[in-house]
């Protein structure tokens, strides 16, 4: 019986190393890749200017209809050379989903268009004024807070307000 018992311990132990040594090769892997796989197509960020608009009024005056309860989830930014772009809806967007005094000014966007795609995923954006540059975001005037999108402050609950300011040149 001991001499079963000591092999059930041998291998235990040694099914523990060959885990541990799987595990370390399976995480330390990416260290010894030779970087010949698939390359990810490099990222090339861009600036647009115009003026975001919802899609729903694009799709009419081409004589189409959206549905109305995808209306509210599509904005898109018409260039001045009237190239549309349809914006993915995310923390770089954020803000003309929730700010709709935003939407027909004219702004500059900074980002990406998807690959092989018109989907414009915005990185920053900035309002034109009077023909001068603005940084926009939203401030609690109570807690000192800033953000990039219009929402009540997360700390005292107050609603936060637009602003923008002039870039500096």
């Amino acid at each position: 019986m001991r001499a079963n018992r000591g092999v059930a311990i041998v291998n235990r132990t040694s099914f523990r190393r060959f885990l541990v040594v799987f595990a370390g090769t399976i995480a330390f892997a990416p260290l010894f890749a030779d970087g010949t796989g698939d390359k990810k197509q490099e990222v090339k960020i861009e600036r647009f200017k115009g003026k975001v608009v919802p899609l729903a009024d694009l799709v009419a005056k081409a004589g189409a209809k959206l549905d109305a309860d995808a209306g509210p989830h599509w904005l898109a930014l018409v260039t001045d050379d009237g190239t549309i772009y349809p914006l993915v809806k995310d923390s770089g967007s954020r803000m003309f989903f929730s700010d709709r005094e935003l939407l027909h000014r004219p702004m500059r966007l900074t980002g990406r268009l998807l690959p092989k795609s018109q989907l414009l995923q915005a990185t920053a954006v900035h309002s034109y004024i009077e023909g001068q540059l603005h940084e926009i975001y939203y401030w609690c005037e109570v807690c000192s807070i800033r953000r990039g999108e219009k929402n009540d402050c997360e700390c005292c609950g107050a609603p936060m307000a637009r602003r923008e300011e002039p870039l500096e040149k």
